[in-house]
């Protein structure tokens, strides 16, 4: 017994000895590239001269551009990058004069950035003092993620997104445009939660299009003082006209002053060659009072077939008047989902009168927003891929139902809403499309 306390006694004094002798777990080579994020969390308030030491070793950083020089709204001389790091997309730009103008959208590039300084520009974190030599082109047209957001979540947390490609999947601009009225300069774009600068260079390439008055917009955040502003703030700058997609709204609910509760609801917005329609609930779903709402709760359905199987939808029609033909392009819906409520959903549409149901997408998983109690703008469904909905007519309607699942209470807290409208403008409910024949009575 002594023996063999002797031999494990001398075991674990050489393992000691072993982790004396590697005490550094990280030795090897260090990366040589920080990410965006945490280069930006060096900027404490004063201007910061990046090195080897306070970048943790790292050199560079890497990234894909998302400024569009080709189309000139991007300030000047700068160039925009932003990578993705532990699940956060984080932007940066920097300074380079001319050289800045060679790079397109979605090259991917890695910067050295040692040497340079990270200093605040206009509002903006920027990094200076980086010359054409620092950067090295990888791969191009990469294809460029935007992060999906609210004006009012974008306001919130400017830091989370400046320097980043956002999308904002509709909004106004007020004071509705007149005719002739261009994109050039600063604009005021409204998506029902908050309101924020739109800004277009003057010597931007779609600088003279007509402002259209409804939009979806992808534009970089980027803070900017306008002229009537103290300081500068948090703005949109689109890259380019692709950027910014006009709302052909052919059918829209605006719920601005309905109660919720509403047995049904008829839409307020109708093009001319389009039937009036309802919406209105499933016998699974139980209406609810929520002001510039279509409101109910859901019972709890673990998926979509209990869902089905419990006629837990929301459902509305799309009929064109006699010989009309119309060919939708996209459905846009203001969501309002209570943290105990259905938080899986998918859009489904008959083209049968209601007896069979085809899905248009994957079903969609909202997690986040539960406390934002004016609701929140959803992805977009686009409609103009696929083939039924085109050249749609009076013989062949459409039936939409949007079923939802995934509930935790029927108690509490369990709301699912469509809206709310926060404007006479903003619709909580829209079908965006073509007139491809008219009627004509």
């Amino acid at each position: 017994m002594k023996k063999i306390l002797i031999q494990i006694t001398a075991g674990v004094l050489l393992l000691f000895a072993a982790c004396d002798k590697n005490t550094d777990w990280a030795e090897g080579t260090l990366s040589p590239i920080i990410s965006i994020e945490d280069l930006r969390l060096l900027y404490k308030g004063t201007s910061v001269s990046l090195n080897s030491n306070n970048l943790s070793g790292a050199t560079q950083i890497s990234g894909l551009v998302i400024a569009d020089a080709a189309a000139g709204n991007v300030p000047n001389g700068v160039l925009i990058m932003q990578n993705t790091n532990r699940k956060k997309t984080r932007g940066i730009s920097i300074d380079m004069g001319a050289a800045a103008n060679s790079y397109q959208l979605g090259d991917s590039i890695v910067v050295t950035v040692n040497g340079a300084t990270l200093k605040n520009e206009n509002g903006r974190l920027e990094i200076v003092g980086v010359t054409a030599s620092s950067v090295k082109l990888i791969a191009q047209q990469h294809t460029i993620n935007a992060q999906n957001v609210t004006l009012s979540q974008l306001k919130a947390n400017p830091g989370d997104y400046e320097s980043t490609l956002v999308n904002i999947y509709s909004g106004d601009f007020n004071p509705t445009p007149v005719m002739g009225e261009t994109f050039s300069g600063d604009k005021i774009f409204n998506d029902g939660s908050a309101q924020i600068s739109f800004h277009t260079e003057v010597g931007a390439n779609f600088a003279n299009r007509q402002l259209p008055s409804t939009a979806s917009v992808t534009a970089i955040a980027l803070p900017y003082q306008v002229a009537s502003a103290t300081a500068p703030e948090i703005s949109l700058w689109p890259r380019n006209s692709n950027d910014i997609k006009e709302k052909l709204i052919i059918l829209a609910w605006n719920l601005l002053g309905a109660l919720g509760n509403e047995v049904s609801s008829t839409s307020n917005i109708v093009n001319v060659n389009m039937e009036p329609s309802v919406l209105s609930r499933g016998a699974g779903i139980t209406a609810a009072a929520a002001g510039g709402s279509f409101a109910s709760t859901f019972p709890i359905n673990v998926d979509k077939a209990a869902a089905i199987a419990a006629n837990a939808y929301y459902q509305f029609s799309l009929k064109p008047k006699g010989k009309a033909k119309i060919s939708l392009a996209a459905l846009d819906a203001i969501f309002r989902i209570q943290t105990n409520a259905a938080k899986t959903y998918i859009w489904t549409y008959s083209l049968d009168g209601g007896i069979s149901f085809k899905d248009i997408k994957e079903p969609y998983t909202w997690t986040t927003g539960f406390s934002e109690n004016n609701g929140i703008q959803q992805p977009q469904i686009d409609l103009s891929h696929l083939d039924d909905f085109k050249n749609i007519t009076a013989e062949k309607p459409v039936i939409f139902r949007l079923y939802a699942w995934g509930g935790t209470s029927i108690a509490s807290n369990n709301g699912f809403r469509i809206g709310k409208s926060l404007t006479a403008a903003q619709h909580s409910l829209a079908i965006g499309g073509t007139v491809i024949e008219q009627h004509i009575p």
